[in-house]
C-alpha cells in the first residue's frame, strides 16, 4: 500500500466510519458559520456524505447506515444545548521527532477553560477501553506531542493545557486523558523503537490469524 503502490477498496468500517466523521465536519462547519442546523439537518449530512463502498450486500450497507443515524440522534441529544464551537475540525499535523517526520489529523478540537484545549477522537468501535488502557494510549500521546510541538493555532500548548478525549458513538461515552511532559519523553522513545522495528523488518508474511483480514489476502502465496 504504501511502497508499491497498490491500491485497495474501503471496507465496511472504513466507509461507516468515513461517513460519520463527513457529517459531524459538516455539522460543526455550519454551526461556526452561524447556522444552526437541528437533527433532521445532521441526518441529511449523513445522507449526503454516505459511503456505500465495501459493504457485503445492499442489505448490511442499510443497516449499518441506519446504525449510523441512530449513532447521530444520540450525539444530537448529547450536543444540542453544548454553546462551545470547534477551534479546529479534521485538523491536520506535522512535526519533525529525530530522523522522523510525524503527520496525522484530528477529528476536533475544541476550546476549555484557561486556555486550554481538548483534542477529541471519534471511535465507532464497540469496545470501550478502560482508562488505564486510555491513559497508555500511544494515539493520544501522538496528539499531545501535536498539540505541544507544533507552534501555530490551535496548537503550541504545554502539556497540562491538553486534554484528549476518546468519543464513542456506540455507547455515547467519552474518555478523557492527560500526558506530562514526562509520559511524551517517554512516548517519543517508543515511536522512535517503532520506526527502527519497521526499518529493520523485511515485511514477510507472518502467517498468522490477522492474515485472513489483510487488504492483500488474494495476492499473498500463503492465501
Amino acid at each position: 500500500k504504501f511502497i508499491l503502490k497498490i491500491p485497495t477498496p474501503p471496507s465496511a468500517a472504513q466507509s461507516f466510519g468515513t461517513s460519520l466523521h463527513a457529517a459531524l465536519r459538516d455539522f460543526y462547519q455550519a454551526k461556526i458559520a452561524g447556522e444552526k442546523p437541528q437533527e433532521k439537518e445532521l441526518l441529511a449530512m449523513l445522507e449526503k456524505n454516505w459511503t456505500p463502498q465495501g459493504f457485503a450486500s445492499k442489505h448490511h450497507e442499510k443497516l449499518s447506515f441506519q446504525k449510523a443515524q441512530n449513532f447521530l440522534r444520540s450525539f444530537w441529544r448529547q450536543v444540542k444545548n453544548f454553546p462551545i464551537l470547534p477551534l479546529a475540525l479534521e485538523q491536520p499535523f506535522t512535526f519533525p521527532l529525530k530522523n522522523l517526520r510525524l503527520v496525522g489529523r484530528i477529528d476536533r478540537v475544541d476550546p476549555q477553560k484557561d486556555g486550554k484545549i481538548e483534542i477529541i477522537d471519534y471511535k465507532t468501535g464497540a469496545n470501550v477501553p478502560s482508562q488505564e488502557k486510555v491513559d497508555k494510549d500511544l494515539q493520544m500521546s501522538i496528539y499531545a506531542l501535536a498539540a505541544t510541538q507544533v507552534p501555530e493555532s490551535p496548537f503550541g500548548k504545554k502539556p497540562e493545557e491538553v486534554l484528549l478525549s476518546l468519543y464513542f458513538f456506540e455507547t455515547g461515552e467519552k474518555v478523557t486523558t492527560q500526558r506530562t511532559a514526562k509520559h511524551l519523553e517517554a512516548a517519543k522513545e517508543e515511536i522512535l523503537g517503532w520506526a527502527e522495528k519497521i526499518a529493520k523488518s523485511d515485511f514477510r508474511c507472518s502467517a498468522s490469524d490477522f492474515c485472513r483480514h489483510c487488504e492483500y489476502h488474494l495476492l499473498c502465496d500463503r492465501g
